[in-house]
Protein backbone atom coordinates (compact mmCIF):
# COMPACT_ATOMS: atom_id res chain seq x y z
CA UNK A 1 0.00 0.00 0.00
CA UNK A 2 1.14 3.52 -0.81
CA UNK A 3 2.02 5.86 2.04
CA UNK A 4 1.86 9.62 2.26
CA UNK A 5 -0.36 12.44 3.49
CA UNK A 6 -2.30 14.25 0.79
CA UNK A 7 -4.38 17.46 1.02
CA UNK A 8 -7.08 17.80 -1.67
CA UNK A 9 -8.44 21.34 -2.23
CA UNK A 10 -11.36 22.02 -4.59
CA UNK A 11 -14.46 24.14 -4.29
CA UNK A 12 -16.42 21.48 -6.27
CA UNK A 13 -17.73 18.96 -3.72
CA UNK A 14 -18.09 16.15 -6.27
CA UNK A 15 -14.55 16.52 -7.68
CA UNK A 16 -13.16 16.77 -4.17
CA UNK A 17 -14.90 13.55 -3.14
CA UNK A 18 -13.82 11.63 -6.26
CA UNK A 19 -10.15 12.60 -5.78
CA UNK A 20 -10.27 11.84 -2.06
CA UNK A 21 -11.86 8.41 -2.50
CA UNK A 22 -9.47 7.45 -5.30
CA UNK A 23 -6.36 8.40 -3.31
CA UNK A 24 -7.61 6.65 -0.18
CA UNK A 25 -8.12 3.45 -2.17
CA UNK A 26 -4.41 3.60 -3.03
CA UNK A 27 -3.57 3.72 0.67
CA UNK A 28 -2.87 7.42 1.14
CA UNK A 29 -3.99 9.41 4.16
CA UNK A 30 -6.16 12.15 2.69
CA UNK A 31 -7.76 15.30 4.05
CA UNK A 32 -9.77 17.78 2.02
CA UNK A 33 -10.61 21.47 2.04
CA UNK A 34 -13.27 23.41 0.14
CA UNK A 35 -11.18 26.56 -0.43
CA UNK A 36 -7.74 28.09 0.02
CA UNK A 37 -8.37 29.53 3.48
CA UNK A 38 -9.47 26.16 4.88
CA UNK A 39 -6.44 24.53 3.26
CA UNK A 40 -4.07 27.02 4.90
CA UNK A 41 -5.62 26.26 8.29
CA UNK A 42 -4.96 22.53 7.76
CA UNK A 43 -1.40 23.22 6.59
CA UNK A 44 -0.72 25.11 9.79
CA UNK A 45 -1.98 22.18 11.89
CA UNK A 46 -0.61 19.16 10.00
CA UNK A 47 2.27 18.04 7.81
CA UNK A 48 1.42 16.96 4.27
CA UNK A 49 3.55 15.50 1.49
CA UNK A 50 1.43 16.70 -1.45
CA UNK A 51 -1.26 19.32 -1.98
CA UNK A 52 -3.69 18.65 -4.88
CA UNK A 53 -5.46 21.93 -5.60
CA UNK A 54 -7.88 23.37 -8.10
CA UNK A 55 -6.55 26.50 -9.78
CA UNK A 56 -9.72 28.59 -9.95
CA UNK A 57 -11.46 28.97 -6.58
CA UNK A 58 -13.33 31.81 -4.89
CA UNK A 59 -11.17 33.84 -2.54
CA UNK A 60 -7.63 32.44 -2.49
CA UNK A 61 -6.92 30.79 -5.85
CA UNK A 62 -4.62 27.85 -6.48
CA UNK A 63 -1.52 29.93 -7.32
CA UNK A 64 -1.89 31.91 -4.11
CA UNK A 65 -2.36 28.70 -2.13
CA UNK A 66 0.75 27.25 -3.79
CA UNK A 67 2.78 30.25 -2.64
CA UNK A 68 1.50 30.04 0.94
CA UNK A 69 2.00 26.25 1.10
CA UNK A 70 5.62 26.57 0.00
CA UNK A 71 6.28 29.19 2.65
CA UNK A 72 4.51 27.28 5.44
CA UNK A 73 5.93 23.86 4.54
CA UNK A 74 9.18 24.16 2.57
CA UNK A 75 9.66 21.02 0.50
CA UNK A 76 5.96 20.24 0.10
CA UNK A 77 4.85 19.26 -3.42
CA UNK A 78 1.84 20.95 -5.10
CA UNK A 79 -0.11 19.43 -7.98
CA UNK A 80 -2.45 21.85 -9.80
CA UNK A 81 -5.73 20.73 -11.47
CA UNK A 82 -7.89 23.08 -13.50
CA UNK A 83 -10.40 23.26 -16.29
CA UNK A 84 -8.48 26.17 -17.87
CA UNK A 85 -6.37 24.67 -20.63
CA UNK A 86 -3.93 27.56 -20.90
CA UNK A 87 -0.20 27.24 -21.52
CA UNK A 88 0.39 30.60 -19.84
CA UNK A 89 -1.39 29.47 -16.68
CA UNK A 90 0.55 26.20 -16.69
CA UNK A 91 3.87 28.04 -17.00
CA UNK A 92 2.95 30.36 -14.15
CA UNK A 93 2.08 27.39 -11.93
CA UNK A 94 5.29 25.53 -12.75
CA UNK A 95 7.43 28.63 -12.20
CA UNK A 96 5.75 29.11 -8.84
CA UNK A 97 6.89 25.63 -7.82
CA UNK A 98 4.09 23.27 -8.86
CA UNK A 99 5.07 19.64 -9.40
CA UNK A 100 2.67 19.13 -12.31
CA UNK A 101 -0.24 20.71 -14.15
CA UNK A 102 -3.32 18.59 -14.99
CA UNK A 103 -6.30 19.69 -17.07
CA UNK A 104 -9.80 18.52 -16.17
CA UNK A 105 -11.39 16.12 -16.56
CA UNK A 106 -8.89 14.04 -14.55
CA UNK A 107 -9.74 10.50 -13.55
CA UNK A 108 -9.03 9.26 -10.03
CA UNK A 109 -6.57 6.69 -11.44
CA UNK A 110 -4.67 9.32 -13.43
CA UNK A 111 -4.44 11.54 -10.36
CA UNK A 112 -3.26 8.62 -8.19
CA UNK A 113 -0.56 7.79 -10.76
CA UNK A 114 0.63 11.40 -10.83
CA UNK A 115 0.71 11.56 -7.03
CA UNK A 116 2.68 8.30 -6.94
CA UNK A 117 5.24 9.71 -9.38
CA UNK A 118 5.44 12.89 -7.34
CA UNK A 119 6.12 11.01 -4.11
CA UNK A 120 8.68 8.74 -5.80
CA UNK A 121 10.52 11.81 -7.07
CA UNK A 122 10.31 13.35 -3.62
CA UNK A 123 11.75 10.16 -2.10
CA UNK A 124 14.59 10.08 -4.62
CA UNK A 125 15.44 13.71 -3.90
CA UNK A 126 15.37 13.03 -0.17
CA UNK A 127 17.64 9.99 -0.60
CA UNK A 128 19.98 12.01 -2.80
CA UNK A 129 20.10 14.79 -0.22
CA UNK A 130 20.77 12.22 2.50
CA UNK A 131 23.59 10.62 0.50
CA UNK A 132 25.03 14.05 -0.26
CA UNK A 133 24.90 14.94 3.41
CA UNK A 134 26.63 11.68 4.36
CA UNK A 135 29.28 12.26 1.71
CA UNK A 136 29.89 15.76 3.04
CA UNK A 137 30.07 14.48 6.61
CA UNK A 138 32.50 11.78 5.56
CA UNK A 139 34.71 14.32 3.79
CA UNK A 140 34.65 16.54 6.87
CA UNK A 141 35.48 13.61 9.14
CA UNK A 142 38.45 12.79 6.88
CA UNK A 143 39.77 16.34 7.22
CA UNK A 144 39.36 16.17 10.98
CA UNK A 145 41.07 12.78 11.21
CA UNK A 146 43.99 13.99 9.06
CA UNK A 147 44.75 16.92 11.36
CA UNK A 148 47.60 16.10 13.74
CA UNK A 149 47.97 19.52 15.37
CA UNK A 150 45.91 19.88 18.54
CA UNK A 151 45.78 23.68 18.25
CA UNK A 152 44.34 23.50 14.70
CA UNK A 153 42.08 20.54 15.39
CA UNK A 154 39.74 22.37 17.79
CA UNK A 155 38.78 25.23 15.46
CA UNK A 156 38.58 22.88 12.45
CA UNK A 157 36.19 20.49 14.21
CA UNK A 158 34.16 23.32 15.69
CA UNK A 159 33.60 24.84 12.24
CA UNK A 160 32.43 21.44 10.98
CA UNK A 161 30.07 20.96 13.93
CA UNK A 162 28.67 24.46 13.55
CA UNK A 163 27.90 23.84 9.86
CA UNK A 164 26.45 20.36 10.42
CA UNK A 165 24.15 21.46 13.24
CA UNK A 166 23.36 24.86 11.69
CA UNK A 167 24.38 26.59 14.90
CA UNK A 168 24.90 30.33 15.34
CA UNK A 169 27.84 29.84 17.70
CA UNK A 170 29.71 27.06 19.39
CA UNK A 171 32.51 26.12 21.72
CA UNK A 172 34.67 23.11 22.50
CA UNK A 173 35.84 22.17 25.96
CA UNK A 174 38.00 19.36 27.25
CA UNK A 175 37.51 17.58 30.54
CA UNK A 176 40.51 17.84 32.83
CA UNK A 177 40.04 16.04 36.14
CA UNK A 178 36.29 16.23 35.71
CA UNK A 179 36.23 19.99 35.02
CA UNK A 180 35.67 21.61 31.59
CA UNK A 181 38.50 23.62 30.04
CA UNK A 182 37.77 25.84 27.03
CA UNK A 183 39.53 24.65 23.88
CA UNK A 184 38.05 26.74 21.03
CA UNK A 185 35.13 29.08 20.26
CA UNK A 186 33.23 30.25 17.19
CA UNK A 187 30.81 33.17 17.22
CA UNK A 188 31.89 34.02 20.78
CA UNK A 189 35.06 35.50 22.20
CA UNK A 190 37.16 33.60 24.72
CA UNK A 191 35.70 35.41 27.75
CA UNK A 192 32.12 34.71 26.63
CA UNK A 193 32.97 31.08 25.90
CA UNK A 194 34.59 30.51 29.28
CA UNK A 195 31.69 32.13 31.10
CA UNK A 196 29.14 30.11 29.15
CA UNK A 197 30.97 26.82 29.81
CA UNK A 198 31.11 27.49 33.53
CA UNK A 199 27.42 28.48 33.66
CA UNK A 200 26.17 25.47 31.68
CA UNK A 201 28.42 23.09 33.60
CA UNK A 202 26.99 24.31 36.89
CA UNK A 203 23.39 23.81 35.72
CA UNK A 204 23.80 20.67 33.58
CA UNK A 205 27.16 19.14 34.40
CA UNK A 206 25.99 15.59 33.69
CA UNK A 207 25.53 16.53 30.02
CA UNK A 208 29.30 17.11 29.93
CA UNK A 209 30.49 14.26 32.12
CA UNK A 210 27.94 11.43 31.84
CA UNK A 211 25.76 11.77 28.72
CA UNK A 212 26.31 9.20 26.00
CA UNK A 213 24.31 11.11 23.37
CA UNK A 214 23.81 14.81 22.55
CA UNK A 215 21.49 16.61 24.95
CA UNK A 216 19.39 19.65 24.10
CA UNK A 217 19.11 22.51 26.60
CA UNK A 218 16.44 25.18 26.25
CA UNK A 219 16.25 28.66 27.73
CA UNK A 220 20.01 29.09 27.81
CA UNK A 221 19.67 32.87 28.04
CA UNK A 222 17.74 32.52 31.29
CA UNK A 223 20.68 30.70 32.85
CA UNK A 224 23.08 33.55 32.15
CA UNK A 225 22.93 36.49 34.60
CA UNK A 226 24.68 38.67 32.06
CA UNK A 227 24.25 42.04 30.42
CA UNK A 228 26.14 40.70 27.43
CA UNK A 229 23.71 41.18 24.54
CA UNK A 230 25.28 38.39 22.48
CA UNK A 231 24.83 35.81 25.24
CA UNK A 232 21.34 37.00 26.07
CA UNK A 233 20.21 36.21 22.51
CA UNK A 234 21.20 32.55 22.81
CA UNK A 235 18.21 30.34 23.57
CA UNK A 236 18.93 26.78 22.40
CA UNK A 237 21.98 24.65 23.18
CA UNK A 238 23.04 21.19 22.08
CA UNK A 239 25.71 19.59 24.27
CA UNK A 240 27.54 16.99 22.15
CA UNK A 241 29.69 14.63 24.23
CA UNK A 242 33.13 13.98 22.77
CA UNK A 243 32.80 10.28 23.41
CA UNK A 244 34.10 7.25 21.53
CA UNK A 245 33.53 3.90 23.22
CA UNK A 246 34.56 4.66 26.81
CA UNK A 247 36.97 7.48 25.92
CA UNK A 248 35.42 10.79 27.02
CA UNK A 249 37.50 13.81 26.02
CA UNK A 250 35.03 16.65 26.71
CA UNK A 251 32.04 18.21 24.98
CA UNK A 252 31.03 20.56 22.19
CA UNK A 253 28.28 23.08 22.91
CA UNK A 254 26.40 24.29 19.84
CA UNK A 255 24.18 27.36 20.28
CA UNK A 256 21.25 29.00 18.51
CA UNK A 257 19.29 32.14 19.11
CA UNK A 258 15.50 32.38 19.13
CA UNK A 259 13.89 30.10 16.57
CA UNK A 260 13.82 26.40 15.87
CA UNK A 261 15.55 24.15 18.42
CA UNK A 262 18.11 21.59 17.28
CA UNK A 263 16.36 18.78 15.37
CA UNK A 264 17.11 15.07 15.01
CA UNK A 265 19.42 15.63 12.01
CA UNK A 266 21.55 18.11 13.93
CA UNK A 267 21.70 15.74 16.89
CA UNK A 268 22.71 12.77 14.74
CA UNK A 269 25.33 14.67 12.73
CA UNK A 270 26.73 16.29 15.86
CA UNK A 271 27.12 12.90 17.55
CA UNK A 272 28.92 11.49 14.50
CA UNK A 273 31.39 14.38 14.32
CA UNK A 274 31.87 14.26 18.08
CA UNK A 275 33.05 10.65 17.84
CA UNK A 276 35.37 11.55 14.96
CA UNK A 277 36.83 14.41 16.98
CA UNK A 278 37.66 12.22 19.99
CA UNK A 279 39.67 9.81 17.86
CA UNK A 280 41.38 12.64 15.98
CA UNK A 281 42.21 14.39 19.24
CA UNK A 282 43.81 11.27 20.69
CA UNK A 283 45.78 10.72 17.48
CA UNK A 284 47.01 14.33 17.54
CA UNK A 285 48.02 14.01 21.20
CA UNK A 286 49.94 10.80 20.50
CA UNK A 287 51.61 12.41 17.50
CA UNK A 288 52.68 15.45 19.50
CA UNK A 289 53.93 13.22 22.29
CA UNK A 290 55.96 11.17 19.80
CA UNK A 291 57.36 14.36 18.30
CA UNK A 292 58.24 15.65 21.74
CA UNK A 293 59.98 12.40 22.63
CA UNK A 294 61.94 12.54 19.39
CA UNK A 295 63.28 15.92 20.49
CA UNK A 296 64.32 14.68 23.94
CA UNK A 297 67.41 12.86 25.07
CA UNK A 298 66.26 9.47 26.33
CA UNK A 299 68.85 9.33 29.13
CA UNK A 300 68.42 12.76 30.75
CA UNK A 301 65.02 13.92 29.50
CA UNK A 302 66.66 17.14 28.29
CA UNK A 303 66.39 18.45 24.73
CA UNK A 304 68.70 16.70 22.30
CA UNK A 305 71.15 18.31 19.90
CA UNK A 306 68.82 17.98 16.89
CA UNK A 307 66.67 20.86 18.20
CA UNK A 308 69.51 23.25 18.96
CA UNK A 309 70.13 25.02 15.64
CA UNK A 310 66.46 25.66 14.86
CA UNK A 311 65.65 26.96 18.34
CA UNK A 312 68.63 29.31 18.50
CA UNK A 313 67.95 30.59 14.96
CA UNK A 314 64.37 31.39 16.03
CA UNK A 315 65.63 33.12 19.19
CA UNK A 316 68.04 35.31 17.22
CA UNK A 317 65.35 36.26 14.69
CA UNK A 318 62.88 37.12 17.46
CA UNK A 319 65.44 39.39 19.13
CA UNK A 320 66.85 40.84 15.91
CA UNK A 321 65.10 44.20 16.16
CA UNK A 322 65.29 44.70 19.92
CA UNK A 323 68.90 43.50 20.20
CA UNK A 324 68.10 41.64 23.43
CA UNK A 325 71.01 39.27 24.10
CA UNK A 326 71.19 35.49 23.91
CA UNK A 327 74.00 33.67 25.69
CA UNK A 328 75.24 30.11 25.28
CA UNK A 329 77.10 28.06 27.90
CA UNK A 330 79.07 25.04 26.66
CA UNK A 331 79.75 22.56 29.50
CA UNK A 332 81.83 19.39 29.62
CA UNK A 333 82.51 17.12 32.61
CA UNK A 334 86.21 16.75 33.44
CA UNK A 335 87.81 13.32 33.07
CA UNK A 336 84.44 11.61 32.71
CA UNK A 337 86.10 8.72 30.86
CA UNK A 338 87.61 7.63 34.18
CA UNK A 339 84.09 7.07 35.58
CA UNK A 340 83.28 4.66 32.74
CA UNK A 341 86.65 2.96 33.06
CA UNK A 342 86.33 2.46 36.80
CA UNK A 343 82.61 1.76 37.26
CA UNK A 344 81.38 0.73 33.82
CA UNK A 345 79.18 2.44 31.25
CA UNK A 346 75.92 1.62 33.07
CA UNK A 347 77.04 3.62 36.11
CA UNK A 348 78.43 6.28 33.80
CA UNK A 349 75.01 6.67 32.18
CA UNK A 350 73.38 7.08 35.60
CA UNK A 351 75.91 9.78 36.46
CA UNK A 352 75.09 11.60 33.20
CA UNK A 353 71.36 11.42 34.04
CA UNK A 354 72.01 12.80 37.54
CA UNK A 355 74.19 15.57 36.09
CA UNK A 356 71.30 16.55 33.80
CA UNK A 357 68.95 16.82 36.78
CA UNK A 358 71.52 18.86 38.69
CA UNK A 359 72.11 21.32 35.86
CA UNK A 360 68.39 21.79 35.33
CA UNK A 361 68.10 23.40 38.78
CA UNK A 362 70.25 26.32 37.65
CA UNK A 363 68.55 27.07 34.33
CA UNK A 364 65.28 29.02 34.12
CA UNK A 365 62.14 27.52 32.64
CA UNK A 366 62.25 30.00 29.74
CA UNK A 367 65.80 28.92 28.86
CA UNK A 368 66.83 25.68 27.15
CA UNK A 369 69.15 22.97 28.43
CA UNK A 370 70.48 20.44 25.93
CA UNK A 371 72.48 17.27 26.25
CA UNK A 372 74.79 17.82 23.32
CA UNK A 373 76.31 14.36 23.39
CA UNK A 374 78.32 12.15 25.73
CA UNK A 375 79.11 14.25 28.81
CA UNK A 376 78.59 17.60 27.08
CA UNK A 377 75.72 19.97 27.85
CA UNK A 378 74.65 23.31 26.38
CA UNK A 379 72.50 25.95 28.06
CA UNK A 380 70.83 28.65 25.93
CA UNK A 381 69.98 31.64 28.14
CA UNK A 382 67.45 34.01 26.62
CA UNK A 383 67.74 37.75 27.35
CA UNK A 384 70.92 37.11 29.35
CA UNK A 385 74.04 39.22 28.81
CA UNK A 386 77.55 37.79 29.15
CA UNK A 387 77.96 38.79 32.79
CA UNK A 388 74.72 37.06 33.79
CA UNK A 389 75.64 33.96 31.80
CA UNK A 390 79.05 33.74 33.46
CA UNK A 391 77.37 33.96 36.86
CA UNK A 392 75.01 31.10 35.94
CA UNK A 393 77.94 29.03 34.64
CA UNK A 394 79.89 29.65 37.82
CA UNK A 395 76.97 28.53 40.00
CA UNK A 396 76.72 25.37 37.91
CA UNK A 397 80.49 24.74 38.19
CA UNK A 398 80.37 25.03 42.00
CA UNK A 399 77.27 22.83 42.23
CA UNK A 400 78.95 20.04 40.24
CA UNK A 401 82.18 20.36 42.25
CA UNK A 402 80.30 20.03 45.54
CA UNK A 403 77.90 17.28 44.41
CA UNK A 404 78.29 13.63 45.43
CA UNK A 405 77.04 11.65 42.43
CA UNK A 406 75.14 8.40 43.13
CA UNK A 407 75.74 8.95 46.83
CA UNK A 408 72.55 7.11 47.78
CA UNK A 409 73.71 4.08 45.80
CA UNK A 410 76.98 4.07 47.74
CA UNK A 411 79.32 5.29 45.00
CA UNK A 412 80.03 8.91 46.03
CA UNK A 413 81.54 9.91 42.67
CA UNK A 414 83.08 13.39 42.54
CA UNK A 415 83.36 15.40 39.33
CA UNK A 416 84.11 18.89 38.03
CA UNK A 417 83.31 20.59 34.74
CA UNK A 418 84.55 23.28 32.41
CA UNK A 419 82.19 25.87 30.97
CA UNK A 420 82.58 28.37 28.14
CA UNK A 421 80.34 31.39 27.55
CA UNK A 422 79.57 33.48 24.47
CA UNK A 423 76.88 36.08 23.82
CA UNK A 424 75.00 37.40 20.79
CA UNK A 425 74.93 40.03 19.31
CA UNK A 426 78.44 40.71 20.59
CA UNK A 427 81.01 39.26 20.53
CA UNK A 428 79.15 36.61 18.45
CA UNK A 429 77.26 37.93 15.45
CA UNK A 430 75.47 34.75 14.31
CA UNK A 431 74.52 31.30 15.54
CA UNK A 432 77.63 29.57 14.26
CA UNK A 433 80.06 31.99 15.91
CA UNK A 434 77.98 31.89 19.10
CA UNK A 435 78.45 28.12 19.40
CA UNK A 436 82.06 28.08 18.28
CA UNK A 437 83.11 30.83 20.67
CA UNK A 438 81.42 29.18 23.68
CA UNK A 439 82.98 25.84 22.71
CA UNK A 440 86.45 27.37 22.34
CA UNK A 441 86.13 29.14 25.70
CA UNK A 442 85.20 25.86 27.34
CA UNK A 443 88.12 24.03 25.68
CA UNK A 444 90.48 26.76 26.87
CA UNK A 445 89.66 25.69 30.42
CA UNK A 446 90.19 22.06 29.45
CA UNK A 447 93.70 22.80 28.24
CA UNK A 448 94.54 24.68 31.44
CA UNK A 449 93.44 24.07 35.02
CA UNK A 450 90.04 22.35 34.39
CA UNK A 451 87.09 23.03 36.75
CA UNK A 452 86.77 26.52 35.28
CA UNK A 453 84.50 29.05 33.57
CA UNK A 454 85.69 31.28 30.73
CA UNK A 455 83.90 33.78 28.54
CA UNK A 456 85.02 34.13 24.93
CA UNK A 457 85.70 37.81 25.48
CA UNK A 458 88.37 36.84 28.06
CA UNK A 459 90.32 34.58 25.73
CA UNK A 460 89.60 36.06 22.29
CA UNK A 461 93.13 37.48 22.00
CA UNK A 462 94.63 34.19 23.14
CA UNK A 463 92.54 32.04 20.78
CA UNK A 464 91.66 34.15 17.75
CA UNK A 465 90.02 31.26 15.88
CA UNK A 466 87.60 28.98 17.75
CA UNK A 467 88.87 25.43 17.49
CA UNK A 468 88.00 22.03 18.86
CA UNK A 469 90.60 19.41 19.85
CA UNK A 470 91.60 16.76 17.33
CA UNK A 471 89.53 13.57 17.18
CA UNK A 472 90.56 11.11 19.88
CA UNK A 473 91.44 13.74 22.47
CA UNK A 474 87.88 14.98 23.19
CA UNK A 475 86.78 11.78 24.95
CA UNK A 476 89.26 12.43 27.75
CA UNK A 477 88.23 15.99 28.34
Amino acid sequence: MATGRILVVDDDWFARQVYTDGLQREGYTVESAEDGEAAVALLRQHTFDVVVTDLLMPGMDGLQLLDVAKRLRPGIEVLVITSVDSVDTAVRAMRAGAWHYLVKPVSADALALDVKRCLERRQLLAEHAELTRYAELFAVSQRISACLEVERLGPLALDALRTATRADAGLLCRLEEGEPSLMATRGLDEKQGRWLVETLFESAGEAFTEAEAPRALEGVNRLIPSRDARLRRLEHALVVPLLADTDRAGAAVMLRGAGEPFDADATRDGAFLGRCLVRALRNAERYEEAQSRALLDSLTGLRNASTLDAVVDADLRARGESGAPVSVIFMDLDFFKSVNDRHGHAIGSRVIAEAGRLLRRYVRDEDMLVRYGGDEFIAVLRDAAEREAVQVAERIRRAVEEHHFLNREGYDIRLTLCAGVSTWPAPADDRESLFHQADAAMFHGKRNQRNSVYAWSEIATLTPTPTRPPQGISSDR
